[in-house]
């Protein structure tokens, strides 16, 4: 039973600021005023404590107790700057009286979403140590702001974007502050954040990486034999001792093999779903359900995702009935020394005889690890040791750069033996890649199937990891060279097509690309149109309702055009008059499809929200093509 914020959260109710009313009437925390409560409602933190602890009331998962803590460090601040960050994280996460957990209309934005923020606020706001900006309403100046700016130079696009949306985001609880302390960012006018945090910064992050296919082919095989092996003898595995002895190994040597099983378990529960490392933390022995539709058998696991919702829900993912052996196993796995039986989350620890613990026999019982986000993280870490899968350079490389043009060194797969050869590290986010590359490559499933499996918003974020889908089609090819000679020459054509297209009829384009361009497009000489096409070739994508050019210049936030994207014309987007008619027909589509969600009782505000969204989108696309429809009419419902 999880633990349930929105009915507890009146325990807070006796500490909380009164809400204003009257100018005269604001009242801000001071040292005394009680920032944290536990489950009872009592005391933990206070306002004027260095260290914001967190955990007895939101940390709901056993996750690192750093995780639900906010640090100030008052020796990298100007001391006043830092009272105020500390005022404005108080009312972010609490709000007042009238209207505690209130950010976000009727539910509240999560802990962790109010840590990141104050994090980054935090690291943003140091470079005004030793000077005299103390008040946050100085950030509207555009010199202090431009302080901000330059710090950040040395860091990339996706932190100086956190850091300024962070800032952002600070403004929203201007109305617990009297007028004259109100504040905005002083971003130059007619620029988003992105754009700034482009314009101010090192680099981009990268993506996490897809595993090649022969790496992942020798994955998938070594983590099926690994569960049969261990679900054979699953009637041994209850207890580390017991095994030892009945396998003729010693204790250390059982609990090596225990771990691996363990690793195996949980890394075939990944790679068979996709899930996040956050939901599998949230997975027990209970979670696999085998449902029949229209007389096939469908196997299931049921966990908590975080990312649909503002509080966590329960939802199922698709997975393979190997599944269904590896929590088996991960339920019986020592369990006779677990603190709570059946838990698969609790990984029993052990003391071994001889000098400095190195022995062979068990002596003594510690505590147990429990297997949160940070330590499956180093439960996969090491299980890709243990598998020491070798990757080859000189028979990989060419396919590892196809598959992944874009990697950081921080999730660089590659690791390095003592002996200096190879093996490749598996996380994962890299095994969620991974499932989406497989399955869309593969013609198995359509992206829409993938969002839903994959807990996703919105489209364009399953789209990303699916973005490099077609190489792997052609790696299943034989003569892999010549054939993909023949796909980009295709490809190049097909490119060079949609673009000539674009400038011989500009009447018929919509989105920011054309808009983009200064001056008149459609004189742009023969030179100048080569050069747009060698630099859009490697940027394009498409889904057949409208064309991105962002490339990995961005981080693809619009790939599939969601209504963000179209509605704001956005730069890299093109939609032609034939994606047009296809936005046309999206939109008959899901009037329909809302129509029998209604009659049936099927949706509610959340699903009703995003096709919503869509349908506006394929309005304003309509309209831009001088197409005739019908507007959507919400009130009808």
């Amino acid at each position: 039973m999880m633990y349930n914020v929105s009915l507890d959260i009146k325990k807070y109710e006796q500490y909380a600021l009164p809400t204003p009313r009257t100018p005269s009437e604001f009242v801000m925390p001071n040292e005394n005023t009680v920032v944290s409560i536990d489950k009872d409602g009592s005391p933990v933190s206070y306002f004027g404590d260095d260290v914001w602890d967190y955990n007895a009331f939101f940390n709901l998962t056993r996750e690192r107790a750093s995780l639900y803590q906010i640090k100030f460090f008052l020796e990298k601040h100007q001391s006043e700057l830092l009272i105020e960050l500390k005022q404005r994280i108080y009312f972010l996460i609490w709000g007042a009286k009238d209207d505690l957990l209130h950010m976000e209309g009727n539910t509240f934005r999560k802990f962790r979403q109010c840590r990141l923020l104050a994090r980054h606020a935090n690291e943003a706001l140091r470079v005004f140590k030793g000077t005299s900006v103390g008040e946050f309403s100085l950030l509207g100046n555009e010199l202090v702001f431009t302080q901000i700016l330059q710090e950040q130079k040395q860091f990339s696009q996706e932190t100086v974007e956190h850091r300024l949306k962070s800032l952002t985001v600070l403004t929203q609880v201007n109305k617990h502050f009297p007028e004259s302390r109100h504040f905005r960012l002083g971003l130059p006018e007619g620029k988003s954040v992105k754009q700034i945090a482009k314009m101010n910064s090192s680099s981009g992050k990268g993506h996490y990486p897809t595993v090649i296919p022969v790496i992942y082919e020798q994955l998938m095989v070594r983590l099926v034999k690994g569960v049969e092996t261990a679900y054979s003898k699953i009637n041994t595995l209850h207890d580390v001792k017991a095994y030892a002895k009945k396998h003729r190994v010693t204790e250390r040597r059982a609990l090596v093999e225990f771990k691996a099983i363990e690793g195996a378990c949980f890394m075939a529960l990944s790679a068979f779903t996709g899930m996040r490392i956050s939901e599998l933390t949230q997975i027990d022995s209970t979670s696999y359900k085998e449902v029949e539709l229209d007389g096939v058998m469908l196997c299931t696991l049921r966990s908590w995702t975080s990312k649909l919702e503002k509080l966590p829900r329960e939802d199922v993912w698709a997975c393979a009935p190997i599944c269904k052996k590896a929590l088996a196993i991960l339920a019986v796995l020592n369990d006779e020394y677990r603190s709570v039986k059946g838990d698969i989350h609790c990984s029993p620890c052990f003391r071994f005889d001889g000098k400095n613990g190195i022995g062979d026999n068990i002596t003594s019982q510690i505590a147990d690890v429990v297997l949160n986000t940070t330590n499956l993280a180093n439960l996969f870490n090491n299980h890709s040791k243990h598998l020491g899968i070798a990757y080859v350079p000189d028979e990989m490389d060419e396919v590892y750069c196809l598959l992944n043009p874009v990697v950081s060194a921080n999730y660089y797969p590659i690791k390095t033996r003592e002996d200096g050869s190879y093996y490749w590290h598996f996380s994962t986010h890299s095994l969620r890649r991974t499932f989406a590359h497989f399955v869309v490559g593969n013609g198995l499933v359509t992206l829409a199937a993938l969002k839903h499996q994959f807990k996703h918003v919105s489209l364009a974020m399953t789209a990303i990891y699916a973005s490099h889908a077609e190489v792997l089609t052609l790696l299943g090819i034989e003569n892999l060279a010549s054939v993909k000679k023949s796909i980009e020459e295709a490809e190049m054509d097909s490119h060079k097509a949609y673009l000539r297209d674009m400038f011989d009829h500009p009447e018929e384009q919509s989105g920011g690309f054309m808009k983009a361009f200064e001056g008149d497009p459609k004189v742009l000489t023969d030179e100048q149109f080569e050069r747009l096409v060698k630099e859009t070739r490697g940027a394009n994508k498409s889904t057949g309702f409208g064309r991105c050019f962002a490339g990995f210049k961005c981080r693809m936030a619009h790939l599939f055009e969601p209504s963000s994207c179209v509605g704001l014309d956005c730069e890299n987007l093109n939609i032609n008059q034939n994606e047009a008619l296809r936005w046309q027909e999206r939109h008959n589509r899901i009037g329909h499809k809302i129509q029998q969600m209604k009659e049936l009782g099927f949706y509610n505000q959340n699903t009703l929200a995003r096709e919503l969204s869509d349908i506006r989108a394929a309005e304003k696309v309509m309209r831009d093509h001088n197409i005739e429809f019908e507007q959507f009419n919400l009130g009808a419902l």
